[in-house]
């Protein structure tokens, strides 16, 4: 049997509440908010979150990891290969990025459930994470939300068996983005719902429950992108599903539409509450249209995720301004400096640095970070490498009101961590009253800079916001 094996989602913390981009522009905005990531994080940071939690620490087991976004950081560095090296996951490991649509998601789940199919590895993982950015007074703007969510694919402790899956491929340019933009344009409207997403989603829905002799009353659930928040509920509906009843409420009034992250989560939220026996369907779309079918197992009963969708959902907060927002999307550019990391450095500090290893002894157990030679209490010299906890305490913290950052204060601590070992680290996602000591925190792979014409990463302290975070 293969299939599903677990899930996990990631929403960013803040909220850009709609009303703030109507206040701006003097244009009216449809009730709600949408999912902002902060101003360290981007569709790989996101995706690793989502990774990490899903692969808990059984990252060994784990044979492939694909990723799937439409903005991703990089055009030309393999994202896939960032995030296993943060999630500490084997070298030898099958990865690949996908991209180009929204639907780069479902073709990546598709792949890693063939590569499983034909024997290339027993389990893997598959990332969809998206941080799409419109532009300002755009119809857009208040329209695209920032997440990921990640699924597990395997052949044993099956929750959701693969069943089949059809697909449409042609073109109709719907939303797209050029190589050289930084906004995603759209042709949006019932045009576009109509003749795009609802003729090619709906064939690959229609092709895969006659090829499995099914009606839609035989469909528990449906899990579904939506370009907008009535695209999936007019399709159900034309398809003769009841909206009520088999379609979860449409991520676009809680956090937007968030591109390839949004079919995941849907499913993720299906899944929640799915009983043994239950069909989903789960689609995407873009330039066609992919939709598997799953039905779930006994197994379902047994697998508490370690997160729930909801609980990222209510744990939001709102930006306190318009400004803030472009500040954190770097529409309004900000000084940020910062050093290039050459790739010698890199190198030799990468186990340290990206797997986030530090020392044990082995004649006192002492664990300490950096990489060390000499044990800081014993002085032994028998140190072995060890792998950090990704959660701890904080023991003491500093603000920071005059550093160079986009964002002020900087709170900076010290954590220590579960498993032993001391880290000094910045924070994230916690205003300036939102550390302090004693607070517990998870470590969240962040951007720290920009130098060099790059994209620099490592390690921050993120206060826990969920139940089963740390």
């Amino acid at each position: 049997m293969i299939g599903l094996t677990g899930w996990s989602v990631y929403v960013p913390r803040w909220r850009l509440d709609r009303k703030l981009i109507g206040q701006a522009w003097g244009a009216p905005q449809p009730a709600g908010a949408c999912a902002v990531g902060n101003y360290d994080e981007d569709a790989l940071t996101m995706a690793a979150e989502a990774v990490r939690s899903v692969v808990g620490d059984d990252g060994q087991a784990i044979g492939g990891l694909y990723f799937a976004s439409a903005s991703a950081p990089y055009w030309e560095k393999q994202i896939a290969a960032v995030i296993a090296t943060a999630c500490d996951l084997p070298r030898q490991l099958v990865t690949a990025d996908f991209g180009g649509s929204a639907r780069a998601g479902t073709s990546a789940v598709l792949a890693a459930i063939r590569s499983a199919q034909a024997g290339a590895f027993a389990h893997a993982v598959v990332a969809a994470a998206d941080a799409r950015l419109a532009a300002p007074e755009s119809e857009l703007e208040g329209l695209l939300g920032d997440a990921a969510a990640a699924v597990r694919v395997g052949t044993r402790d099956v929750i959701a068996e693969f069943i089949d899956a059809a697909s449409i491929a042609e073109e109709f340019t719907y939303l797209w983005r050029t190589d050289s933009a930084r906004f995603v344009q759209a042709y949006a409207g019932k045009f576009s719902n109509t003749f795009g997403y609802a003729r090619d989603v709906g064939d690959a829905i229609t092709s895969l429950l006659g090829r499995n002799r099914l009606a839609p009353t035989d469909i528990a659930k449906l899990a579904l992108y939506s370009p907008d928040a009535r695209a999936a509920v007019d399709l159900a509906k034309s398809l003769g599903f009841d909206v009520k009843q088999q379609l979860p409420p449409p991520c676009a009034n809680a956090i937007g539409c968030t591109g390839n992250a949004e079919a995941l989560l849907q499913l993720a939220a299906v899944l929640e509450s799915a009983r043994p026996g239950d069909r989903i369907l789960v689609g995407s779309f873009g330039e066609g249209a992919d939709v598997l079918l799953f039905r779930v197992t006994d197994a379902i009963t047994r697998y508490q995720p370690a997160t729930r969708l909801r609980d990222w959902i209510d744990s939001g907060v709102s930006l306190p301004s318009y400004q803030k927002y472009l500040k954190y999307r770097r529409v309004i550019e900000s000084d940020e400096p910062g050093e290039a990391i050459f790739n010698i450095l890199e190198f030799k500090e990468l186990k340290q640095d990206v797997r986030l290893y530090g020392s044990r002894c082995e004649q006192c157990g002492t664990v300490q970070y950096p990489i060390a030679r000499v044990c800081i209490q014993c002085k032994g010299r028998a140190l072995a490498d060890h792998r950090l906890a990704r959660a701890g305490t904080v023991f003491t913290f500093t603000v920071d009101h005059l550093i160079a950052n986009i964002d002020h204060p900087l709170i900076m601590a010290v954590i220590d961590l579960d498993d032993g070992g001391r880290v000094y680290l910045q924070t994230t996602d916690a205003a300036a009253d939102g550390v302090q000591v004693g607070t517990r925190v998870t470590l969240a792979f962040r951007r720290l800079h920009e130098g060099g014409g790059n994209h620099n990463y490592f390690w921050k302290a993120r206060p826990v916001r969920v139940r089963g975070e740390a």
